[in-house]
């Protein structure tokens, strides 16, 4: 029992269990009694920590490109899904006005409008089949350029049809970006990198959703709401020549053996066993006798030349799965089953989505007394999540810090549960921010209040969001774009929420309505505790029983 998480008994390697830190000896590391001192290892002060997953010797494996390619891609797309980001809320502030213009009330425009949200849900599926079938290049691309046209049209709509059509078109583009890029973080980054990249991802998310509503509702107020599509055509118009030339593809299927975190076999042992054979381990490693597996050779891919500049160019590279595409589509609802994606999506899923919800009611709650504010000043609102995602990008280092604090005081082994540790930040940070929030309205408190209020909910949320999604990805990495398919059916959930959470909040008010949600939000953050105890035994669950391996692919 590692630090409260309970130890499987039926596999000798659960998937997601990997060596971390080389705690065990200073002077000769081991894992199952086998030194681990061959396996490639980080640098610097985490030169105790072993890569997971090891790189193959081969110049295609993402693995091994230089660190500029890597962080340059990183922040493109993270920029990129910045402006995504603010393409949804962006009108927000317009709302009260744009009403008016379209003779809708409040709620039918905000519900109607809310048919974006539901269009990225069911969206999601198409485009992760896709990224799994034909890589993720091709769909990312295909994203911005939906996005692109998307904007142009909604820039020249002049009713409300055709703006309603033109967001649920952009919203087709948006799915790529809430399901590809942490893939895509998992396959060019080590286990113990992750963390700081997701929050760096997931800080321009949040800057992206907060800045761009704080711009654009000065935008909305003196050049009316359509320029907030014409600025955004010109940025994806940028991203479409920036990802063609400097995002290569990531996927890359290196040999098992090389993937520490994965499989239902101890495939560490075989990677330690083939390095012994051609002499790069010490002679007195310990080996152990009993269960033996005969291993075929290690393909360690050294033969491969790397993608010259011009292949690296090609929109598509072809087909990456010989699985079927309408199989691949379905696979994400069936992902739902699987106990750690569950636990994701309804703590992460469910806990996130009422931020789209409370965006959508800014202008509903001070634009009216006592607060009277203009739609500029509704987008201002805004600067309080954007205070709290810069300061929320520290969640990210904190999670590395405590996952590797974690795996040294467990004799240097890793659990993916270790990621989950931070949640507690988001109980208690998100209790006070929900009753807060809603307890300051209804008694009509200054407006300093419910602002900073609504700034502690998203920093709270910071937290959770580097929590799951690193757990998520390191729990079922090579099924990952599946899983976070899975966890965006919260899209659907926050369509709902839009249809009546104006009107719930005239009819009850604020008080109960975000009481509610407090509520919610503390029985959802307490999924941790059972998830944090059983998490290795349901990795094992999923790995080794045929309903789940046959959802999986295995």
């Amino acid at each position: 029992m590692g630090l409260g998480i309970l130890d499987d008994t039926h596999l000798e390697h659960v998937p997601g269990t990997a060596p971390l830190a080389d705690v065990l000896s200073a002077q000769r590391p081991t894992y199952h009694g086998r030194d681990t001192s061959g396996l490639k290892h980080a640098k610097g002060r985490n030169s105790d920590i072993v890569l997971v997953p090891q790189p193959s010797e081969s110049p295609r494996d993402p693995l091994n490109w230089p660190q500029w390619k890597k962080e340059l891609l990183l922040v493109i797309i993270s920029v990129d899904t910045a402006v995504v980001g603010a393409w949804g809320p962006m009108i927000s502030p317009g709302y009260a006005e744009m009403a008016k213009q379209f003779n809708l009330s409040y709620n039918d425009l905000n519900a109607g409008l809310g048919w974006a949200i539901f269009a990225i849900g069911i969206s999601c599926f198409i485009t992760n089949a896709l990224s799994v079938k034909y890589g993720r290049r091709p769909v990312i691309f295909m994203g911005n350029l939906f996005l692109f046209i998307s904007s142009v049209w909604a820039y020249h709509a002049k009713t409300y049809e055709s703006l309603l059509a033109s967001r649920v078109f952009g919203a087709i583009g948006m799915s790529p970006f809430e399901v590809l890029t942490t893939a895509i973080i998992g396959d060019i980054y080590f286990v113990h990198e992750r963390g700081v990249r997701l929050a760096f991802w997931g800080l321009c998310l949040s800057v992206g959703v907060g800045g761009g509503s704080c711009i654009s509702g000065y935008i909305i107020q003196n050049l009316g709401w359509n320029w907030t599509y014409g600025i955004c055509a010109i940025f994806y118009g940028v991203f479409i020549i920036l990802i063609f030339f400097f995002v290569p593809e990531t996927v890359y299927h290196r040999d098992p053996a090389y993937n520490l975190d994965l499989g239902t076999t101890d495939h560490t042992e075989e990677l330690l066993d083939e390095k012994k054979v051609v002499g790069e381990e010490p002679k007195d490693m310990i080996i152990k006798t009993e269960n033996v597996v005969s291993h075929q050779p290690i393909y360690t891919g050294a033969d491969e030349k790397p993608y010259t500049f011009w292949e690296n160019l090609r929109p598509v590279r072809g087909v990456e799965s010989p699985d079927n595409l309408f199989g691949i589509m379905l696979r994400p609802f069936g992902m739902l089953l699987f106990p750690q994606v569950l636990y994701g999506f309804i703590t992460y899923g469910l806990s996130t989505s009422w931020l789209v919800v409370m965006i959508s009611v800014l202008a509903q709650l001070f634009t009216v007394p006592p607060y009277n504010f203009s739609v500029s000043a509704v987008g201002l609102i805004s600067i309080a999540p954007l205070i709290a995602s810069l300061l929320g990008f520290a969640a990210g280092p904190f999670n590395d810090w405590v996952v590797k604090a974690l795996a040294r005081r467990n004799n240097g082994i890793y659990e993916p549960e270790f990621r989950l540790a931070p949640n507690i930040i988001t109980l208690v940070l998100g209790v006070t921010g929900f009753f807060g929030f809603g307890a300051c309205l209804e008694n009509q408190t200054a407006w300093i209040g419910p602002v900073f209020l609504y700034g502690l909910i998203y920093f709270a949320m910071a937290f959770i969001q580097r929590s799951i999604y690193g757990y998520i990805t390191e729990c079922h990495r090579s099924k990952a774009p599946e899983a976070f398919a899975a966890l965006n059916l919260r899209n659907i959930y926050s369509f709902g929420m839009n249809y009546f959470i104006s009107s719930w909040i005239t009819k009850q008010g604020p008080l109960q309505v975000f009481s509610i949600i407090g509520g919610l939000h503390i029985f959802i953050c307490v999924l941790t505790i059972p998830m944090w105890i059983f998490g290795k035994r349901c990795r094992s669950m999923t790995a080794r029983v045929p309903f789940f391996r046959k959802m999986q692919g295995l």
